[in-house]
């Protein structure tokens, strides 16, 4: 039997491998596209740090530069006080996948990339984690500990279904981040949108906020092949059901990935789709590259 000190020390461990996992995808070239792609929004001058590769050459601080014989950059005020809301879907279809990881999973890994490279840049860190209703929440804090927090977190919702939860409502995270009104900030809203459903209450966080839609989906789940079939329980709804699953039920992936689409150009926010089979860090680097051409 597993006593309670036991299974703690065991979360901890597990936390300290996600940090590890992600701040190695956060390393490198990722961490200059994060500090280029996701911009602040003042002009104020605060200060000079050390160039980052893949940061843009007109931020050069070239009087630094010079000085002290390495690259150097500016930063401004509102950079440093970047607020930075990672909100996860850890509803019961995020629990399903036909690959080496479950959706979940994935979106674990994910979100834990995203909060080392705030923590590295410097910015304040939030979370939500939400299927039906907002299951864990922190507001923006700088600093290793907030990190930390949000990685157990992380760890703790991704470990089974929580009971009554049956559905995934992206509202409910949307709602939490309306109602915090200190500041800009940028959001990353990670979900599968399993039921097509993209809310129109996008529009309450777009005026003022960078926000993202990050899609997390299984190819297998999209798969056309009607030779296949996996034995499978519904992954949302009441009740766990048992059945068969025809790869493919969940509707086609180009269809919801024009929804996704449609809806982030009306709203005017960026999206991008990840298959669980490509590495976190490869499907990053390419958002980041793209968010950051399309950003000017």
């Amino acid at each position: 039997m597993t006593t309670p000190a036991a299974g703690t020390a065991a979360l901890l461990k597990r936390v300290r491998l996600l940090e590890l996992v992600a701040r190695r995808n956060a390393a490198g070239v990722l961490a200059g596209d994060y500090r280029t792609a996701i911009r602040g929004q003042g002009m104020v001058f605060h200060e000079s740090r050390k160039y980052v590769p893949g940061e843009p050459a007109r931020r050069i601080d070239w009087a630094t530069t010079a000085r002290l014989g390495e690259p150097y950059v500016k930063v401004h005020l509102e950079e440093r006080r970047r607020q930075v809301w990672i909100a996860l879907d850890v509803s019961p279809s995020m629990h399903s996948g036909f690959q080496a990881r479950t959706k979940l999973e994935y979106g674990v890994e994910l979100a834990a990339t995203l909060a080392a490279s705030a923590s590295a840049a410097g910015d304040r860190l939030g979370y939500v984690l939400f299927a039906d209703r907002v299951l864990a929440q922190s507001y923006p804090r700088a600093g290793k500990a907030q990190l930390f927090r949000l990685l157990r977190a992380l760890l703790e919702h991704a470990g089974a279904w929580r009971r009554p939860v049956t559905e995934s409502d992206p509202r409910a995270a949307i709602h939490a981040l309306e109602r915090y009104r200190r500041g800009r900030f940028v959001v990353f809203l990670i979900s599968d949108f399993i039921d097509h459903d993209l809310p129109q209450d996008l529009h309450y966080l777009r005026p003022r906020h960078d926000v993202s839609l990050l899609h997390v989906y299984d190819p297998l789940e999209y798969e056309t092949s009607r030779d296949v079939v996996f034995p499978a329980y519904a992954p949302e709804g009441p009740g766990r059901r048992r059945g068969a699953l025809h790869p493919g039920a969940t509707g086609t992936l180009d269809e919801l990935q024009r929804l996704l689409r449609r809806t982030c150009a009306r709203h005017r926010i960026a999206c991008a789709s990840f298959p669980t089979h490509l590495p976190v860090r490869t499907a990053l680097d390419r958002f980041f590259h793209r968010k950051r051409r399309l950003a000017g």
